[in-house]
């Protein structure tokens, strides 16, 4: 539309004579209506509309010529120039050329050598101006796409090096776990496992009581030692797979709860701690960073109970609200007179043990409060206290 009524307005101050020389109005008019047809598909079919506006401009030239139709047509040779394939814009280029040589050289020889070089100079600014306009735009375009392949390139190559330098740390830190701690864990389990067969062995000879306390403590050693060296053969296979740390393969989850408690119930009889859960059968549907935390929470919790409490009533409690998971678990103060395996209540309170700080960082990374301590509602009773948002971003 844009240029019709420009057109149209050349056509009012200029007379016939810009727009058609002395052709009629409508003829004037209809191939600028032709070739402003043709400007609507210059960016989806280039070769199309300069093919229309070439034969339109080439008819009205033999017929008489005029300013408005060249005007048009110089947009139709800068978008195929633009838009079209390498092929046609390099016919572009060559062609415009060879047609402005040859229509300076034939002016100069048929006519008047000044007229034909102005001329020519003028078919220079309508042929090859828009095409190499076109071009030198087409190729930053192109040294434009070029930087971003290449800074994308080199983002994926960064972040690939960046996978290889974490997957080598991880590898290290398995093999590290695999030839210290477990081997360690394996030692015990089998040393364990050969002093309690010793042991089951004697009492059948000598006809002794089967609840020993030196053979169930053996079988406590047993089982615990077992269970952590298949914990952390898990942990040695997660570090050493490709797996991203969201994945939620072989992770705790929240609805293991209540059989994490009843395993340690064998544990809890022997130093004569009894259990009382308040755990629902299911919990709604949370981020694996949240299930985690309050695993490990509750399970730190157990092993510090099994360790430090006097004998008595222990209470876990887990309620899961709208907003937030409530984690209590309510335990006995351990007595100046408790048994060997008991540290004093003074060294949990001074913030000596690495258990407690643990709990504290697993609760504090998701934004939940954590908190420790004698229960001042309850003397002599022992609490742990976490609360975790539920709206957590895995």
């Amino acid at each position: 539309m844009g240029f019709l009524a420009g057109c149209l307005i050349l056509y009012v101050l200029g007379g016939p004579r810009v727009m058609g020389g002395n052709l009629p109005a409508w003829q004037a008019v209809l191939p600028v209506l032709v070739l402003c047809g043709a400007t609507a598909f210059r960016s989806t079919v280039p070769l199309a509309a300069v093919a229309v506006g070439t034969l339109t401009v080439g008819v009205q030239m033999a017929a008489g010529g005029g300013l408005g139709p060249l005007l048009v047509y110089t947009d139709l040779l800068y978008a195929a120039a633009l838009y079209g394939a390498p092929w046609l814009c390099q016919v572009l280029q060559f062609g415009t050329i060879a047609a402005t040589l040859a229509t300076t050289v034939v002016l100069v020889l048929i006519g008047d050598r000044s007229e034909g070089v102005t001329v020519g100079v003028l078919v220079a600014l309508v042929l090859i101006s828009p095409v190499w306009t076109a071009v030198l735009i087409r190729n930053h375009k192109e040294r434009a796409d070029a930087e971003r392949q290449r800074a994308a390139q080199i983002d994926r190559l960064a972040e690939l090096d960046r996978k290889t330098v974490l997957q080598t740390e991880r590898t290290r830190m398995a093999r590290e776990l695999h030839d210290l701690v477990a081997n360690h864990l394996s030692a015990i389990a089998i040393h364990s496992s050969a002093v309690l067969s010793l042991t089951e062995a004697q009492q059948e000879k000598d006809g002794a009581a089967a609840d020993d306390p030196v053979r169930e403590a053996l079988s406590v050693i047993r089982e615990n030692s077992v269970q952590g060296l298949a914990e952390m053969r898990r942990m040695v296979v997660l570090l050493r797979s490709d797996r991203g740390e969201a994945d939620d393969w072989d992770r705790p989850q929240l609805n293991a709860l209540a059989a994490l408690v009843e395993q340690a119930r064998p544990a809890a009889d022997a130093a004569a701690l009894t259990l009382h859960t308040a755990i629902p059968e299911t919990f709604p549907e949370v981020s694996s960073v949240i299930e985690v935390t309050a695993y490990r929470i509750v399970q730190e919790a157990l092993t510090n109970v099994l360790k430090h409490a006097s004998a008595g009533e222990v209470r876990i409690h887990c309620e899961a609200g709208a907003q937030q998971l409530t984690i209590s678990v309510d335990s006995p103060l351990a007595r100046p007179d408790s048994r060997a395996r008991q540290r004093p209540v003074a060294q949990l309170t001074t913030g000596a043990g690495a258990g407690l700080a643990g709990m504290s960082e697993r609760a504090a990374l998701v934004g939940g409060t954590f908190d420790a301590g004698p229960d001042h509602g309850a003397p002599g009773r022992w609490r742990v206290r976490a609360v975790l948002p539920l709206a957590q971003d895995p």
